[in-house]
C-alpha cells in the first residue's frame, strides 16, 4: 500500500456494533426504570404532589435501593493473632479479631511512654541522663550518663529508633525512677478504661504480665494523636541527635509502612520473641482515617496495609435515619417512637442491604407501641466483625442522653445507635428534606431510610441514603475516635 492510498472502508462500518447497540438498550431500560420509580411514573413530573427534584444518588446508593445484588466483599488477609480496624471519625470498629484479648506488646508499649511524658514535660526541657538508661538492653540509642538532650531529642529516639534506653531516661525525667513511672502508667489505663492492660516497664520487653489487647492498643494510640507534637514525631521518616563533640546519632524509623503506603500517616511497631511482630498506624485517604493494629504478626507491615485496603475501599458512609422520623416497633404497627438524632454509619458494600432497625423492648414501654421484637436480640461482640462497632463500654450515639435507644445492625454486627423519643401530640417533629421520599401504595414504606415522612420499621431491611454534605460525624465509639466527642 503506498503512503496516499487509504485503508479499505468496511461495509456497515458507520452503523453501531453489536456492543454499542446492547450498551444503549441498557441505558434505555435503567432510564425507564427510573421513571417508573418516582411518583405518578415519570421522572420529570411537576405540580402539586410532584416527587422533588434530586440529584442521582452514587451507585452504591442505587444499588442497594433497586435491590441489586452486591459482590461478597472478602474479608482483608491478615496473619495476625489480634487485629483491629476502625474509624477515627466516629470510632465505628470495621474489623477485628480476638481485639481484646490479652497478648504482650513489645515496644507499642512506647505509645504510652511518649504519651505521658508529653503531659508532663516541656519537649524542650533538657534531660540529664543517669545510670539507669545506660544498663537497658536490646535496641538503644547508646546513651551515657551525664549527656545532655532534650526531652523532644528523646522522644525522636524513642517513637522512631525504638530506643530502650530512651524509654527509661524519659520515664526518670517525669517520675524520678523507672518503677514510679510504670504505676504512672497503669494509672492512665485504667483512666482510659484499658481492661486488657498492665505495664511493668515502659520500653516492653517480654515481662511477665505485660499486655495489652488491640482494642487498648488502638485506645491508647488515638489519645496520643490528639496531640500535635506526637503526630509530628510518628510522621518523620528520619532523624539524626547529637552523639557526642564530632558526631551525630542517624536512624530512620521502623515503621516500613511510611515509605511504602503513600497514606500512612503514623506509626509505632514492636517485636520481641512473644509479643511477634506487633504495629499500630493511621492512614488517611479520600477524607476518611483509619486506625489499625496487628498483633502477634508474622509480619504487621502487611496485615495492618490489608486492613486499611479494606476499610477505604469496601465502605461507604450512608445515612440510615433522619431526626424527627417516625419509628415503629414492626412493620404494620403505628409509630409511637421517633428518631432523636440522626443516624450515620460506615456500611460494607455487601451488606448496604442488610440493613436492619433493632427496638429493644424496653424502648417501648410508656410509648403504646407494645413490645419491640424487631429483628430478635441484638447480637454482642463476636471474635471477628465484618463491620459495625461492637457494645464495648462508653459506646454512644448522638443524643444518647434520649429516653430510649434502637441499634442498626447489618449481618449481625452492631453499627451505630438511634436515640429514640417519643412522638409528641401534635405528631413527629421537623426532619431534614434533604433526602428523597420513597413512597408505598400507602404513601409510606416501613423500613425505608429518608425523611419525616417515611416510617422506619424494626426487621425489614432499611435502605440507605446519601449523607447531607457537612453532616457532624456521629459518635459510636468515643474512646476510638480521633477528636473527642
Amino acid at each position: 500500500m503506498s503512503m496516499n492510498s487509504q485503508p479499505p472502508v468496511r461495509r456497515g462500518a458507520d452503523r453501531p456494533g453489536p456492543l454499542l447497540r446492547v450498551l444503549v438498550l441498557l441505558v434505555l431500560v435503567v432510564a425507564l426504570a427510573v421513571g417508573l420509580s418516582t411518583p405518578g411514573g415519570s421522572a420529570l413530573a411537576t405540580g402539586p404532589g410532584a416527587a422533588p427534584d434530586v440529584r442521582p444518588a452514587p451507585a452504591a446508593w442505587t444499588q442497594a435501593a433497586s435491590g441489586l445484588e452486591q459482590a461478597p466483599v472478602a474479608a482483608p488477609r491478615v496473619q495476625a493473632r489480634a487485629v483491629l480496624l476502625a474509624d477515627e471519625a466516629t470510632g465505628q470498629v470495621l474489623f477485628e479479631r480476638n481485639a481484646g484479648s490479652a497478648r504482650a506488646m513489645a515496644s507499642t508499649t512506647k505509645v504510652m511512654t511518649a504519651l505521658l511524658t508529653l503531659e508532663r514535660l516541656d519537649e524542650r526541657r533538657v534531660v540529664r541522663i543517669g545510670s539507669g538508661p545506660p544498663q537497658v538492653g536490646e535496641e538503644s540509642l547508646g546513651l551515657r550518663e551525664g549527656e545532655r538532650l532534650t526531652v523532644r531529642q528523646l522522644l525522636l529516639g524513642l517513637l522512631l529508633k525504638s530506643a530502650n534506653d530512651a524509654s527509661v531516661a524519659l520515664a526518670e525525667a517525669v517520675d524520678g525512677s523507672e518503677a514510679a513511672f510504670v504505676r504512672r502508667m497503669n494509672r492512665k489505663a485504667a483512666a482510659l478504661r484499658l481492661t486488657a492492660t498492665h505495664y511493668v516497664t515502659p520500653y516492653g520487653l517480654d515481662r511477665p504480665g505485660h499486655q495489652t489487647s488491640a482494642r487498648d492498643l488502638a485506645r491508647v494510640w488515638e489519645v496520643a494523636m490528639r496531640r500535635a507534637e506526637f503526630r509530628s514525631i510518628v510522621a518523620m521518616k528520619a532523624a539524626r541527635l547529637p552523639g557526642g563533640p564530632l558526631s551525630l546519632r542517624r536512624f530512620v524509623t521502623t515503621n516500613q509502612l511510611l515509605g511504602s503506603y503513600r497514606w500512612t500517616v503514623g506509626g509505632k511497631t514492636g517485636f520481641t520473641n512473644r509479643a511477634g511482630r506487633c504495629l499500630v498506624a493511621s492512614a488517611s485517604r479520600g477524607g476518611r482515617r483509619l486506625v489499625a493494629v496487628a498483633l502477634g504478626s508474622p509480619n504487621a507491615f502487611p496485615d495492618v496495609q490489608a486492613l486499611f485496603e479494606y476499610g477505604f475501599s469496601k465502605f461507604v458512609r450512608v445515612r440510615l435515619a433522619q431526626r424527627g422520623q417516625p419509628v415503629s416497633t414492626a412493620p404494620g404497627r403505628p409509630a409511637t417512637l421517633q428518631a432523636a438524632a440522626a443516624a450515620d454509619a460506615l456500611v460494607r458494600l455487601d451488606q448496604l442491604d442488610q440493613v436492619r432497625l433493632f427496638v429493644p423492648p424496653e424502648a417501648t414501654r410508656g410509648s403504646g407501641g407494645g413490645a419491640g421484637t424487631g429483628s430478635g436480640p441484638v447480637p454482642g461482640e463476636t471474635t471477628e466483625a465484618g463491620g459495625g462497632a461492637g457494645s464495648g463500654p462508653g459506646q454512644t450515639g448522638a443524643g444518647s442522653g434520649s429516653s430510649a435507644t434502637a441499634w442498626f445492625t447489618a449481618a449481625g454486627r452492631r453499627l451505630v445507635r438511634l436515640p429514640l423519643a417519643p412522638i409528641p401530640a401534635g405528631g413527629a417533629g421537623p426532619a431534614s428534606t434533604l433526602v428523597p421520599p420513597t413512597t408505598g401504595a400507602n404513601g409510606a414504606a416501613a423500613g425505608i431510610g429518608g425523611p419525616s415522612g417515611t416510617t422506619l420499621a424494626a426487621g425489614p431491611p432499611v435502605r440507605p441514603w446519601p449523607v447531607p454534605p457537612g453532616a457532624a460525624s456521629p459518635t459510636i465509639d468515643p474512646t476510638l475516635r480521633r477528636n473527642p466527642p
